[in-house]
């Protein structure tokens, strides 16, 4: 039966988490695809997918083409997918596209899953060290799959929320309530919400399971994320007590070119240059990211703004140009997380 859903500055004295450290040395365009480890709460503004901005964006461009010499438009109807010829080759690189990024999120929520229970084995043992390399392991996985989870928003409530998005009465609980017990409060006070998030973490990865998006979703999927390390997390608003906003950095944008992997592979048949465009950019935005250092251990105060000004340039335009090629895989489905 499923599971039921329930309604600072430095890094720690352990050593970095492996998981974190191949966040930042997978190589992103290789088949292989390592797991990329990698947090929006349903309270958190988020900016709409930039994919879907560009469709719209060209349908109004095509539509004030077609005005007639007297200035009537003339109605135009937007291609559909039986209006585009589609071979079964790219059926075949579609239904891969959808299957390759639903095993990677599967993946990424089973390590989630994996990460919290040693956090709680650790925090009973009073390692505060362990537990705090373990929270920033499981903050790192749950990133890969945080736009899946925010579908149903009480179960990402009690996973990452931040304490400035409570309402009156709610109580604070999740990822960032471990995060200010270990960094703050002391081991003493985390027992309760790493109970707490134990509860969740199968509940989670349940839910993501049910999850298959298709190939247009899948781009505006990774184009969201990076918009969400530009809005959050290069800025350091994510990891508020920790201040070590470089795991998300770090664990996002893995996730979005391990994303950008999935649907390479089709979207080279229908955009060649394109998709060459995004490859190239993924691989300097990969460097950038790499060469801040281990992810756990780089502190927000330790990025200097000529950097952070770098990675956030180079971010946008990643985003950017993922957006465009996300618009010409429309014809091969649009359906992206359950609500």
């Amino acid at each position: 039966m499923p599971p039921r859903t329930a309604d600072g500055t430095d890094g720690g004295a352990g050593r970095p988490s492996p998981t974190l450290v191949r966040v930042v040395t997978a190589r992103p365009l290789e088949r292989t695809r390592p797991r990329v480890p990698h947090p929006a709460a349903s309270g958190r503004t988020r900016a709409a997918p930039a994919g879907v901005v560009v469709v719209l964006t060209l349908v109004g461009l095509a539509v004030s083409a077609c005005a007639g010499p007297t200035g009537a438009t003339v109605s135009v109807r937007r291609p559909t997918r039986t209006a585009v010829a589609i071979t079964e080759a790219e059926r075949t690189a579609a239904r891969a596209a959808t299957a390759t990024f639903h095993h990677d999120i599967a993946d990424a929520s089973a390590a989630f899953v994996t990460a919290v229970g040693q956090l709680q084995v650790d925090a009973d043992h009073g390692s505060v060290a362990a537990a705090r390399t373990d929270e920033l392991a499981a903050q790192a996985d749950y990133d890969v799959f945080r736009s899946l989870a925010d579908g149903n928003p009480v179960n990402a409530s009690t996973l990452d929320e931040e304490a400035a998005d409570l309402t009156p009465g709610q109580s604070f609980g999740g990822l960032h309530a471990v995060e200010r017990d270990l960094w703050a409060s002391g081991d003493a006070a985390a027992a309760a919400d790493i109970s707490g998030l134990a509860a969740q973490a199968p509940v989670a990865q349940y839910l993501v399971s049910r999850e298959q998006i298709d190939p247009e979703a899948i781009g505006d999927i990774a184009t969201d994320e990076l918009s969400w390390v530009d809005d959050v997390a290069v800025p350091g608003r994510e990891e508020l007590t920790s201040h070590l906003d470089d795991v998300d950095i770090a664990a996002t944008v893995g996730a979005a070119a391990q994303a950008f992997a999935a649907i390479e592979p089709l979207a080279t048949d229908v955009a060649p240059g394109a998709t060459g465009a995004v490859a190239d950019q993924f691989a300097l935005l990969t460097r950038t990211v790499t060469s801040l250092g281990p992810p756990d251990l780089v502190t927000d105060s330790s990025i200097p703004p000529t950097a952070r000004r770098t990675l956030s340039q180079q971010v946008d335009a990643t985003a950017s140009r993922l957006a465009l090629l996300a618009a010409a895989l429309v014809p091969f489905g649009t359906a992206g997380p359950s609500s």
